[in-house]
């Protein structure tokens, strides 16, 4: 069924409740009878009612406000990025609403209802998925976006991304030629798209290499210290397929994931770089300050951020519709972390 005016008080009266009510059940809000939800989820259904209706609505006045999704916002390397697209903002008199999606889709569908539905004139997103319904959704629905950290698999988008196979070419390029053959993959989980584009640049490279893929040094883990130093516990404990001896080095999808293995250093007494050489990813502010500096892959995140801001405003502000691709390059960042072997 199609309506032409299907907003939030509309479905209220077809429901017999209040807007407040719809609002909530909408956003599966579990203050709200279940089979409230349900009736009233059924109701926008049956209705064709899209989350962002109320946001057409605020489409002639300026709200001055820009949604920022990301994925992980205790992440220093999503922190420094949203901290680029404020300052960008902030000289623009624009506000910035953050969101954290935490890599679940259903969240990130929340938290673009909720932006829309505040009058946001457009939005910042690293998505969870390339494939997402969600990007299908925000193009569908005509919202002005700029994706980072991954470009969605289409090409009628707007996005600023780093060539994630590329930076671990790079990594995995500088061990080669420090004399290392037994390289442990330490990735993000399997879902993400930028684990999958590192894996893919890791077992290019050691092809190309004319090194054998391994595929029990693959390992896909949560993106954080904890599970990491569980993960190197695991291993040099002799609980793990992986055992102490198959490896000299190790590269990882994230800086966060390289300070796990200095934690089990710590604990364990091996050393870096002498057991194991170790390269990260990210360069975030705090890897020059390890012992020793670790050796990682730079992601201009400052850069990527000034640009997904300043793209979105050009967009906004001329009315453009050009859906410029930019890809930026990562750069090695040579410190202590890794030892020439023979």
């Amino acid at each position: 069924m199609k309506h032409p005016n299907v907003t939030i008080k509309f479905l209220a009266d077809i429901a017999g409740v209040s807007f407040s009510t719809v609002a909530k059940a909408l956003h599966n809000d579990p203050a709200i009878n279940i089979d409230t939800r349900r009736r009233i989820q059924k109701i926008a259904e049956e209705y064709n009612y899209r989350p962002n209706i109320l946001a057409k609505g605020l489409r002639n006045r300026r709200t001055k406000t820009i949604g920022v999704i990301l994925n992980d916002l205790q992440s220093p390397f999503y922190s420094e990025i949203y901290k680029a697209i404020g300052d960008v903002l902030e000289q623009k008199g624009y506000t910035m609403f953050l969101a954290d999606s935490k890599y679940e889709e259903e969240l990130e569908k929340k938290n673009i209802s909720t932006m829309i539905g505040q009058g946001v004139e457009g939005l910042i997103v690293s998505s969870v998925s390339e494939a997402s319904e969600n990007i299908a959704l925000l193009l569908r629905e005509s919202v002005k976006t700029v994706f980072i950290d991954n470009r969605p698999s289409r090409d009628d988008i707007c996005c600023v991304y780093v060539d994630h196979e590329a930076a671990a070419s790079l990594a995995i390029r500088h061990l080669v030629a420090s004399g290392h053959r037994n390289i442990l993959l330490l990735n993000g989980p399997e879902n993400l798209p930028s684990s999958q584009h590192f894996a893919r640049g890791y077992r290019e490279t050691l092809k190309a290499c004319h090194i054998p893929y391994r595929d029990e040094l693959v390992k896909f883990n949560a993106i954080d210290i904890a599970t990491t130093t569980h993960l190197m516990d695991n291993i040099i404990n002799g609980n793990d397929a992986v055992k102490p001896d198959d490896f000299t080095a190790i590269v990882t999808l994230s800086d966060v994931t390289a300070i796990g293995v200095y934690d089990a250093a710590m604990t364990h007494g091996f050393t870096i770089p002498g057991t194991y050489s170790v390269v990260g990813y990210d360069n975030i502010f705090s890897t020059k300050y390890l012992n020793p500096p670790l050796t990682t892959i730079h992601q201009p995140k400052e850069q990527t951020g000034v640009l997904a801001a300043t793209l979105l405003l050009e967009s906004i502000e001329n009315q453009a519709c050009n859906m410029t691709q930019i890809i930026l390059n990562p750069e090695l960042k040579s410190r202590a972390s890794v030892r020439i072997i023979s």
